[in-house]
């Protein structure tokens, strides 16, 4: 009791707790959210600049590249003709600075000294310029001297102003591949500029060109926008050509932004999400406290009980309360009192209506040992036993108690049970058929006349076969009507002939037990069943009755009509049946006393069978009975048609009566 106070007191706490965390939660999962998106946005407009950036560069080079492209028209039509005079050479150049307008000269050197050069206005000084000791280094003439290649340098400071690029390319004569010398070629590097459009990136942002080789963007800084900002891990794109390597650094000129452009409409819905789930914390925290005074009720009966506990509305059928084995075996399918009312038998068939909960309810106030299959938590059908009980409250809604047992392990062990017997069956029914066989033929003598006392053994031994082969016949179709593998042949046919042909065809037994059997009231009606199998029932019934009849005794048999439906009746003057065995009569291996297995024989299996039966013939099978007097067990079944007239049936009746002794 103090632990449950202790308890008591302690949940409004954690309650709180739970709302303070919830609100904690939120307001962190807000801030996350919100420097997510600022990380998004940054992220997005990093990746639109290096984007922007590479494009520029690869135009950049493009240009450059296409420039140097068309010169080397120049280069091949020298390869071929070395000895090129400078008028040649006046014409070729024209023609070239038409086509590549980023160029600035264009100087002819064989053996890397210049010896013409286009145009010769503001260039004459740079004829007999021997290029190894002004701008090329060892390297690139080494370049030069074994590949056919262009080398560039720069960016390099023009005497006219501004700066330039100049590209040496190869020429090896054509066919003796002979270092013939390079033309050198100076590119404006403000038209480059111009054509790729630069200066749009300098009014859009901040950017650099500087040389690789150096650290940063305004380390090796030759070309770029007025820096008003300090740089902040800007996008860059290398170029990289023979010789040298440039790269372009750009951001926008007030950095990289801290936040989205209008912040607030994000963070608004971020605000409004965290009043709405906090708000329905709050909430929900009220129900839960609420409901609390209910759980304390039964926490202890629905924690610890091994089966389910189901609460429901007695008038509105709803559920109210289920304990955690309740929820686990029946899920939420269980939500009305109406799911009980599909009850399915173990070969997954619905049972006709009147077999469900409504209607035991409304016959009974209390119930037990309602067993059937009803859809699961994955709705595949669990077998459950089922007791209620329904209480009548004051001033309040009734309520109905509903346990209900999961039988699944039990099942699995019949399953097992009835497959070891039927394999067992199976197994023994052959070697007993030969042994019978064989026994049958030595009792009649087919080997030769037996001695008295041999004669006899085997007599005995025929007969106990004979027993056990009926034994295996009703282990062998009960697991076969369970397994619903029996097949049904329904005819139409007249109740009375088939009553008369089952007491002829078990008179001997009868004869044997000195019992008597009195058939009168056999109505005409017509049933549609399978005759067969309708008297393998109405055998099961009689012999029963003949089993548990002293000597001397009778079995009376006659038949009712009750609406639409026939009941075929019979009724022995034996002990009766306690009503505490009513459960379990028509279970298997049902018997009433253990010692009536060994004083009456028998397997258990003949109600089980008839209750099998009747059902797939849309019957049913059931009993009266009054302890010390006797038993009445009918079957019922639908009534199809007025019978077409027997052969004398009333008469059979008598017949039959006189034949084993009558009133």
């Amino acid at each position: 009791m103090m632990i449950l106070k202790n308890h008591d007191k302690a949940f409004p706490v954690l309650i709180w707790a739970a709302r303070i965390g919830i609100f904690l939660l939120m307001l962190m999962l807000a801030f996350t959210l919100d420097s997510a998106a600022t990380s998004k946005h940054r992220t997005d407009l990093q990746k639109q600049w290096q984007a922007r950036v590479d494009d520029l560069s690869l135009q950049l080079q493009g240009t450059i590249l296409q420039n140097i492209q068309t010169v080397w028209g120049l280069a091949a039509n020298v390869a071929v003709q070395p000895d090129i005079n400078e008028q040649r050479f006046q014409d070729l150049a024209e023609v070239i600075f038409h086509l590549a307008p980023e160029l600035l000269n264009i100087g002819l050197a064989p053996d890397f000294t210049i010896r013409y050069i286009y145009p010769q206005e503001g260039n004459r000084a740079a004829i007999g310029l021997d290029l190894r000791t002004q701008s090329l280094s060892e390297q690139q003439v080494r370049l030069l001297l074994d590949t056919e290649r262009a080398v560039f340098s720069g960016p390099i400071d023009l005497v006219q102003g501004g700066q330039g690029l100049a590209a040496r390319i190869s020429i090896h004569e054509s066919p003796t591949d002979r270092f013939w010398g390079v033309i050198s070629v100076i590119l404006d590097l403000d038209r480059l500029y111009a054509a790729v459009n630069l200066a749009q990136l300098a009014r859009d942002g901040q950017f650099t060109l500087a040389t690789s080789s150096s650290d940063g963007p305004e380390a090796g800084k030759f070309h770029g926008s007025d820096t008003s900002s300090k740089w902040q891990e800007p996008v860059f794109s290398t170029m990289k050509m023979s010789g040298i390597s440039w790269t372009l650094y750009a951001q926008p000129r007030q950095g990289w932004p801290g936040h989205p452009a209008n912040p607030w409409l994000f963070r608004s819905l971020l605000a409004l999400m965290v009043l709405v789930i906090v708000g329905g914390t709050h909430w929900l925290t009220n129900l839960i406290q609420r409901d609390r005074t209910m759980q304390r009720r039964f926490q202890g009966l629905f924690d610890l009980a091994p089966f389910g506990i189901g609460l429901y509305g007695g008038n509105s059928g709803k559920l109210l309360r289920a304990n955690p084995v309740f929820e686990r075996t029946l899920g939420t399918g269980a939500a009305s009192l109406d799911y009980f009312d599909r009850v399915y038998d173990d070969q997954g068939t619905q049972l006709p209506d009147g077999q469900g909960l409504s209607a035991t309810l409304a016959n009974r106030f209390r119930f037990s040992g309602l067993e059937g299959r009803f859809p699961g938590r994955s709705q595949a059908l669990v077998p459950l036993l089922l007791h209620g009980l329904k209480l009548n409250i004051h001033d309040s809604e009734p309520v109905v108690w509903i346990i209900a047992e999961d039988i699944t392990e039990r099942k699995e062990v019949e399953r097992m049970k009835s497959e070891f017997i039927s394999t067992v069956s199976h197994e023994l029914r052959t070697p007993l058929t030969s042994i019978s066989g064989s026994l049958s033929l030595l009792s009649k003598n087919a080997v030769g006349e037996l001695p008295a006392k041999a004669s006899s053994l085997v007599t005995i031994a025929l007969r106990n076969s004979q027993q056990l082969g009926f034994l295996i016949n009703d282990l062998l179709d009960i697991e076969k009507l369970l397994a619903g593998k029996m097949a049904f042949r329904i005819e139409t046919f007249p109740v009375a002939g088939a009553v008369l042909e089952c007491l002829e065809n078990i008179q001997n037994y009868a004869s044997d037990r000195e019992v008597a059997i009195h058939a009168s009231r056999l109505s005409e009606v017509a049933v549609s069943a399978d005759r067969q199998r309708l008297a393998q029932a109405l055998n099961n019934l009689l012999s029963n009755a003949i089993k548990f009849s002293p000597a001397g005794a009778k079995v009376n048999v006659y038949t009712e009509i009750h609406g639409q439906r026939v009941h075929i009746l019979v009724r022995d003057h034996g002990p009766g049946i306690d009503p505490e065995f009513r459960n379990r009569i028509f279970q298997k291996f049902s018997q009433a006393d253990s010692s009536d297995r060994r004083a009456k024989g028998g397997t258990g299996l003949g109600l089980a069978i008839t209750r099998e039966l009747m059902i797939r013939m849309g019957g049913q099978v059931d009993y009266h009975s009054v302890p010390g007097h006797g038993a009445t067990f009918w079957l019922e079944l639908p009534v199809a048609a007025a019978s077409p007239t027997d052969t004398a049936p009333t008469a059979r009746a008598e017949d039959t009566s006189s034949a084993t002794g009558s009133d």
